[in-house]
This record gives structure tokens, C-alpha cells and sequence, in this order.
């Protein structure tokens, strides 16, 4: 374990030195608080020694910059001074020490609480990553056909709100058709926001309040950015707004969902350069096959990755005209995904504005969306249960 200690009397960094030596420990020493926060990057300590009485810049103002900084909030911090006065140790608290000692002490005792704060500075940067990366890097899927009447928008809320159910994490559906999209409909939602609201904004004006505005609350849980009232043009927003608009949005939510029009508008091609996931969805029949076939290839022109493009059959009728394994042939890959055909509680579902993930989730469709949300999601949700699992967590992981 890398330790620094920040003591301007060198007799405390020679009595110490020996004792962490012996539990293998390597020590860097500093005897001011500047040279001390200078060196902080550059040894990158697992744990800090820091002596209150200090020339210039005091133990307090250390601790109050190092906690500043996101980057070392996890380093856990013993604070050492000569006066054992109660307000000092209160300040030292109060401004995120861990531990304190009162000189003189045995290097002993000190080794023994090194030990304990060490494991628990090593689960909070555990923690922090973790929360940092689903937070900046939050999975993006962009739901996509070159072929309307296939149920992408019905799969970008069902699948959304198995998210939700799945994980209890922040999810957002998008509704990135920006002539007349239909997620605020199946989700019998009066929108307070729409793209509209971005309409006009400068880029160097986009921040975190604007990005919040935008993101209207849901019943269920999840969050929606809706399609505008009236058709706005499809080339309205440049790259890099919207580049800068879902970095906002992918910092405050785990999973994001993106319905899009059935071509290669800019606001499209946009969304798809900046999933994490395509899911390209078409039906058994002749001409979604072709289209298909297609949306690959302009794929690959554009310079997109196939290799996370996921095809999705989404079954639209009860005999299908053209076979799983015939379509899969001709694609030269499997389906990653497939849906099962539900007519009548899916309809119903669609003319009342009731998510049948919500209204009938023991449907068979729902339990094959549920499935696809844990395939799609992060290997780090995967790897450890959750502390509180939902009911579909429990459904899923029993059925896996």
C-alpha cells in the first residue's frame, strides 16, 4: 500500500518508516502542505498521513482541497497533531478526516488503523468508479428501421420500462422523430417539454438546467424527452449540439432509449453514431428483409461498427410468411433477438396509452423484453446481485 505522510518534523517520518516497511508498505514523504498536494497525482497514495500544524498551508486547508477534488475523495485520511484539543479534532472531522492520533503515538496502533481505513478508501473507489462510469458512460440504444409499422416505438417504451423494472436505475426515453413521434402517446403523457425547448439555444448555453428541463417525469418511474408539438426540421439541431445535449443527458441516467424516424435524417444518423447499441428491428416478410439488408449496409458506409448493431425479429403475425431460419440465412447472421407475435393485448395497449409491460406483464412478449434489457445491459450490473433485487430481477435471473 503507497502511504505519504505530510509532516514537517522528519523525526515522525523516521519513526514510522521502519514499522511500514516491515508490513510492506511504501511510504513518500512531504514536509509541507504544497509539496504534499503536489505529490498526491504523482504517487497516487492509497492512503494519507497529514499532520494539522503545518508551515504555510495548515493540515485543515489540505483536507479541505484534497475533498475538493472527486478525483482523491477516496483516499482515506489520518490526521496527526501535538494538541489533543476537542475543536480541532471536531474542524478536522468536519472537514473529511477519517481517523484521528495525538502525537506521540506507537507506529504500531497507527499501522493498525492504516490497515482498516485502507479497505474501506479501497470500497469507496470501488463504489465511485462504478457510479462514475454509469453515470458519464450511461448506455445509449437506438431502436431503428428502415420500415415503419414494426413496433420500434412500442419497443423503445416496453423495453425501457424493463429497464427500470430490472435494475430501479434512471432510465430515459427519447423520442428522436422530430415530425410526429408517438412515446409521449403510448405513454398517455402530457409533456411539460419538447424539442421545441432546444430549438434556438446556443450551444455554449446548454447545461445542466437546460438538459433538465427537457426531461419530463413519468408515473412509472422512467424519464421522456417528447416529440415536438408541431413537425420541426429534421436538420435542426447540428452535431455537435447534439453531441453536448446527450452527454448531458447520458451523466444524469443509466439507460437511454432512443426512438428514431425510418431513414438517414441527420437527427438519425446523429443518434446512431453515438449508440452504444443498435437495435435494428424488422419483421418476417419480403420488403423489411430488404430494408434491412439495407440499414447494414449504409451501416457500414457511414462508418458505423456492425458490431453493435443487434437485429430484433419482431414477429408481426402468427404465420409468418417468410421463416426465422430462411431470413437468417440470407442475412448471413442469426437474430440476436426475437420477439414473440401478441395482437390483441399489445393493441390495446397501444390505443389506451397503458405500456403492456405495465398492464400485462406475464405476457410472453414481456418476459423476452425483460430477458433483452439484462443481455443489453453493463457487465458490471450483471456481475453482482442487486442489494434490494425487483421482482423482474428475480424473474430473470431464475429463468436465465
Amino acid at each position: 500500500m503507497r502511504v505519504l505522510l505530510i509532516d514537517d518534523e522528519p523525526f515522525y517520518y523516521k519513526l514510522i518508516k521502519k514499522t511500514l516497511s516491515e508490513a510492506e508498505y511504501e511510504l513518500e514523504y512531504a514536509q509541507s502542505g504544497n509539496d504534499g498536494l503536489s505529490k498526491i497525482p504523482v504517487f497516487n497514495p492509497e492512503l494519507l498521513i497529514v499532520d494539522l500544524k503545518l508551515p504555510g498551508m495548515d493540515g485543515f486547508q489540505v483536507l479541505e482541497r484534497l475533498r475538493r477534488d472527486t478525483k482523491f475523495t477516496h483516499i482515506p485520511v489520518i490526521v496527526i497533531t501535538a494538541q489533543d484539543e476537542l475543536s480541532e479534532k471536531l474542524r478536522a472531522f468536519e472537514l473529511g478526516a477519517d481517523d484521528y492520533l495525538v502525537k506521540p503515538f506507537q507506529p504500531e496502533e497507527l499501522v493498525a488503523r492504516m490497515a482498516i481505513l485502507a479497505r474501506r478508501g479501497k470500497a469507496m473507489q470501488i463504489v465511485q468508479q462504478m457510479e462514475t462510469k454509469s453515470r458519464t458512460n450511461g448506455s445509449l440504444i437506438t431502436v431503428h428501421s428502415l420500415r415503419g409499422g414494426l413496433g420500434c416505438s412500442s419497443i423503445v417504451v416496453n423495453l425501457g420500462l424493463a429497464f427500470y423494472k430490472l435494475w430501479v436505475k434512471q432510465t430515459l426515453l427519447v423520442d428522436g422523430v422530430l415530425t410526429a413521434g408517438q412515446v409521449a402517446l403510448m405513454l398517455d403523457a402530457k409533456p411539460s417539454a419538447t424539442w421545441e425547448n432546444l430549438v434556438g439555444v446556443e450551444i455554449e448555453n446548454i447545461d445542466e438546467a437546460v438538459v433538465g428541463e427537457m426531461m419530463c417525469a413519468h408515473k412509472s418511474g422512467v424519464r421522456y424527452i417528447a416529440s415536438p408539438r408541431y413537425p420541426i426540421a429534421a436538420d435542426t439541431f447540428s452535431q455537435d449540439t447534439l453531441k453536448l445535449f446527450v452527454d448531458g443527458l447520458r451523466s444524469t441516467n443509466d439507460f437511454i432509449l432512443v426512438d428514431t424516424s425510418h431513414d438517414f435524417s441527420d437527427m438519425t444518423i446523429h443518434m446512431l453514431s453515438m449508440s452504444s447499441t443498435i437495435l435494428l428491428v424488422m419483421a418476417p416478410e419480403m420488403a423489411s428483409l430488404r430494408t434491412t439488408m439495407s440499414a447494414l449496409e449504409i451501416y457500414d458506409r457511414l462508418g458505423i461498427p456492425l458490431e453493435k448493431v443487434k437485429i430484433v425479429l419482431n414477429n408481426n403475425s402468427s404465420s409468418p410468411a417468410i421463416k426465422q431460419a430462411q431470413l437468417e440465412k440470407v442475412l448471413r447472421r442469426n437474430f440476436d433477438f426475437v420477439l414473440p407475435f401478441e395482437a390483441g393485448e399489445v393493441n390495446r395497449a397501444l390505443n389506451f396509452g397503458q405500456p403492456f409491460i405495465l398492464s400485462n406483464p406475464d405476457l410472453p412478449i414481456c418476459l423476452n423484453l425483460e430477458k433483452m434489457a439484462y443481455a443489453l445491459s453493463d457487465d458490471s450490473y450483471k456481475a453482482i446481485p442487486p442489494v434490494a433485487p425487483s421482482a423482474t430481477w428475480k424473474r430473470v435471473s431464475a429463468g436465465k
